[in-house]
């Protein structure tokens, strides 16, 4: 990638946008197809009549599947039916999307990560519509991701380290998921905002990455905070600056891109239930307040923290926002870096 110093994209313009495309997408919900926009099988009265599914587009195990069985056990004690939770994993979330997308039972719910917006930016291969084919409950939490280099790379700080990475053109490496993950767009889009030459290795994940840190095979990397934290306590790995407006409270030696001087840099990593479009707004107002209570349990909130995941229960058209923003904000990334699926 060239060291040019890319237009700085603002994101809060997007989520200004976002507010007045909300209610567009809310219109052309209507015209959905007749396949999509059947009623539930039962009224918001009676509701649930079955056991309700939340389908998660991952395998088991990751902080996504493991939110949303906290999620599940507790809503399964409030209603008369269970809430299990399906795992659809395949195609970057895509094939667990799209099975929720086409679902018109009533009782079937995705429970979703930030790549809900990245996937559809990145391909025009996906068979379903973010917007016209889902319907936002809640944002249940953010996901803190860290910039994380190897401690030997100079700079006292990120503004220092991003520097001398950027003086030196092609000379270090970058790890990620994969072509198209969170790291590489995140990274993408820090190469855009400062003009830096940096290599990219596509890996297999989160723990390849850091194994590639420790190894020094690669010099930088994004990583999940409370995947990370260990690493960064032990000096092993160092963190440089974290994609949170804020600093992270289970972490808060660790400064902001903000305070970095980026920004403009925006990479939230949220966590959060959609459902098909056809759902009950009465029915989404009842899992929306629900889950909104569940922050008084402490046991829930235990597993939350200990996952480093910041629970924000932000309501539909904040929800619906965010998607909004998001999708202009990846879309355009993705654009100027010119990236393809794998």
């Amino acid at each position: 990638m060239s060291r040019d110093r890319f237009p700085a994209l603002d994101r809060r313009s997007f989520l200004t946008a976002a507010l007045t495309a909300t209610a567009a997408t809310t219109l052309a919900g209507v015209a959905a197809p007749a396949a999509r926009a059947a009623a539930p099988a039962a009224s918001p009265a009676s509701w649930p009549t079955q056991p309700v599914r939340l389908v998660v587009p991952f395998p088991p195990g990751g902080g996504t599947d493991l939110l949303a069985r906290a999620l599940a056990d507790r809503l399964s004690k409030l209603y008369p039916q269970p809430f299990v939770v399906e795992n659809r994993p395949g195609a970057g979330a895509a094939v667990g999307t799209d099975y929720v997308a086409k679902s018109t039972d009533g009782h079937t719910f995705l429970f979703a990560s930030s790549n809900h917006v990245t996937v559809p930016a990145l391909s025009t291969a996906v068979r379903y519509d973010i917007f016209k084919d889902f319907k936002s409950v809640v944002l249940v939490a953010d996901q803190a991701s860290v910039l994380a280099v190897d401690p030997e790379l100079p700079g006292k700080d990120a503004a220092e380290v991003l520097a001398h990475i950027k003086a030196n053109p092609g000379k270090y490496n970058y790890g990620t998921a994969g072509i198209g993950s969170g790291q590489h767009l995140s990274t993408a889009f820090l190469q855009q905002l400062t003009g830096i030459d940096i290599v990219h290795v596509p890996l297999k994940g989160q723990g390849e990455i850091i194994s590639e840190l420790l190894g020094k095979r690669i010099q930088a990397g994004f990583l999940v905070l409370s995947t990370a934290l260990p690493y960064f306590r032990s000096g092993q790995i160092r963190p440089l600056a974290v994609a949170l407006p804020e600093r992270s409270p289970f972490a808060p030696e660790i400064p902001t891109f903000g305070e970095a001087g980026l920004k403009d840099f925006a990479a939230r990593s949220w966590l959060g239930l959609l459902a098909p479009a056809a759902t009950p707004t009465a029915v989404v107002d009842r899992l929306h307040a629900d889950i909104v209570g569940f922050a008084k349990d402490k046991d829930y909130v235990a597993i939350t923290e200990k996952a480093g995941m910041a629970l924000v229960n932000e309501g539909p058209a904040a929800f619906d926002a965010e998607i909004a923003a998001g999708y202009a904000q990846w879309k355009q990334v993705i654009q100027t870096a010119g990236i393809k699926p794998s």
